[in-house]
């Protein structure tokens, strides 16, 4: 999921915004005002309540309001279960290990008290049938570690098995977290397909909330579930989900306490809210999306960086001194207002936190020595390096690129894209700006993506993975089979052969192998510079002083614990 894909920062004229917030305030939305409702303000409409199929954010937080997994992610990190009984582990037989074949059996033993909103049960059916919706070939979808499942066995009605032809370590969150939900057997239309059944905008709920109404580019309308299987909850009798796409006036409706929460406030808003004493901010214990720059290794316009290696940045030591130019500390204070962390590896949140990689130096120097070395040197005197001597390209090829980024996430970034600009300039080499939209920028190939089908040199937007087991996300975005364009995320065609053997290596339940292998990663992936990470942005929610027990996390949206919200 890519956070920032679906914040925009666009600030309209303030006649346009008080204009909005009118509109706002007289639509059929219940005030947040009311003594048991609240009002959730987000600038779009969820695509569905399916974020396996769209993954925008705003789906997964409506409908962590109305379904439940097998398991979840608490802010620290913990996995609890929900429909789950208990979490299956060796210690309790509800995980069997077969090290000589390398494969594992995993009995899951669910609840028998949650039922869906028409009063029938959740059973073990209803997860068979969810797996089997996933994987028809015609109509399914992923999650990960899908393709290590041979096949699921229901034991009885409330427990069944998962035959694994791997060991595959995120067992405990595969049918929950983030965006896996169990789906009603009796409910939705298999037929449909799981990619578009009409159950995944009209859910039939088992959380903590009903689905009740659904008013495009309006608002959503959630009321309490009387039967949720926690005595004593939710709280609150209605959640009235808003769709304001203007930022400011998301801004005011907090202020003014016509909105009780606002989804993934971005640094500007945070800190205009700062002083107010009626809203709070409540950020991640940890942070997740990390900015970072996307190196072409492939000549811009192809995806085979060994038929056509790029002209510029095929070369490690550019991508090096490319590192070395770039100030983090000052885009943090300048354009992130303080807020964004340095970040150098994907390693930096529990459990898996390697500290053998150094901080890289912001050294122009040096960063000049590397491109010297490279063979790029400015001999017209015109600020602008040729390649002279360079082992990459020919004899006198300019040192200019294009460097893309996306325009939903706003003003911070372009300004973060222009100083890099700046920064790189002072070394000799020339950027050409654009800002594209995400849509163009991350489409598939049939549809004219971007990068999907190579067509940039260097582009920056933020992304991190989810859960606590970074396994999938490095395959996704590092792996050799992830460079295939519309197959992964491995937007500059990386591989590497030391890579793939520790990324194999991981797969065991064995934490002391796995966290030494991923810092090995950490070590290869510094050496080789596939990707530049800059730094965190960060993950908060702002929310209003009388709705407590609200805790963000980068595990998970907002709404995971919404059976727990209270009002004062």
């Amino acid at each position: 999921m890519h956070r920032s894909k679906n914040i925009s920062l666009v600030l309209l004229a303030v006649l346009l915004a008080v204009s909005l917030l009118g509109c706002q305030q007289k639509s059929s939305s219940t005030p947040a005002t009311d003594s048991k409702s609240i009002t959730i303000v987000i600038p779009e409409d969820p695509p569905s309540f399916n974020p396996i199929i769209t993954d925008t954010g705003y789906d997964a937080l409506v409908m962590e309001l109305v379904m439940l997994g097998l398991s979840d992610i608490d802010p620290d990190g913990n996995v609890f279960p929900e429909l789950a009984f208990e979490l299956p582990s060796i210690e309790n037989g509800g995980v069997v290990v077969d090290e000589a074949a390398g494969t594992m059996n995993v009995t899951w033993k669910m609840r028998e008290d949650v039922q869906w909103a028409d009063g029938k049960p959740v059973t073990a059916d209803d997860v068979l049938f969810t797996y089997n919706a996933i994987i028809n070939p015609e109509t399914g979808g992923w999650i990960p570690g899908i393709d290590y499942i041979d096949s699921i066995d229901k034991v009885d009605a409330y427990s069944f098995t998962v035959n694994y032809n791997a060991i595959y370590p995120a067992y405990l969150t595969q049918f929950g977290g983030e965006e896996v939900a169990v789906w009603p057997a009796h409910y939705c239309d298999a037929a449909q397909g799981f990619a578009s059944w009409d159950c995944a905008r009209e859910p039939l709920s088992n959380g903590p909330f009903v689905f009740s109404e659904w008013v495009n580019g309006d608002h959503m309308t959630f009321l309490k579930n009387e039967n949720y299987f926690e005595e004593g909850k939710p709280a609150i009798d209605k959640v009235t989900v808003s769709i304001v796409p203007d930022q400011t006036v998301r801004k005011t409706m907090l202020i003014n306490g016509d909105a009780d929460l606002d989804m993934w406030t971005t640094e500007p808003v945070i800190a205009d809210l700062k002083e107010n004493p009626d809203v709070e901010v409540n950020p991640s214990p940890t942070n997740r999306f990390v900015m970072r720059i996307f190196f072409n290794l492939a000549a811009k316009g192809t995806t085979d960086p060994v038929a056509s290696p790029h002209p510029i940045l095929s070369d490690v030591r550019v991508r090096q001194a490319i590192r070395a130019a770039i100030d983090v500390d000052t885009i943090s204070k300048e354009f992130f207002l303080g807020y964004a962390q340095p970040a150098w590896t994907e390693f930096f949140r529990p459990p898996y936190v390697c500290d053998n990689v150094a901080r890289p130096k912001f050294d122009l120097e040096a960063a000049s020595v590397l491109l010297d070395e490279a063979g790029w040197k400015d001999t017209d005197g015109d600020g602008v390096r040729e390649c002279h001597g360079c082992s990459t390209a020919e004899e006198g090829y300019v040192m200019e690129m294009e460097f893309i980024t996306y325009s939903e996430f706003g003003e911070p970034l372009e300004l973060t894209q222009q100083f890099i600009a700046e920064q790189l300039g002072k070394i000799g080499m020339k950027l050409n700006l654009t800002v594209v939209e995400g849509s163009v920028l991350w489409a598939a190939s049939t549809d004219g993506g971007i990068e999907q089908n190579g067509n940039f040199d260097m582009d920056i937007w933020d992304d991190g993975y989810s859960g606590v087991d970074p396994t999938a996300y490095l395959e996704s975005y590092y792996s050799t089979s992830a460079a295939t364009p519309d197959y992964g995320y491995n937007f500059g065609r990386w591989s590497n052969p030391e890579f793939e053997d520790l990324l194999s290596s991981v797969y065991t339940l064995d934490e002391t192998q796995r966290k030494a292998d991923f810092c090995k990663m950490a070590e290869v992936m510094d050496k080789e510079l596939p990707e530049l990470l800059l730094f965190t942005a960060l993950n908060a929610d702002a929310h209003s002083v009388r709705l407590l027990n609200v805790q963000s996390s980068t595990n998970d949206l907002v709404t995971w614990n919404s059976a727990d919200w209270i009002l004062k």
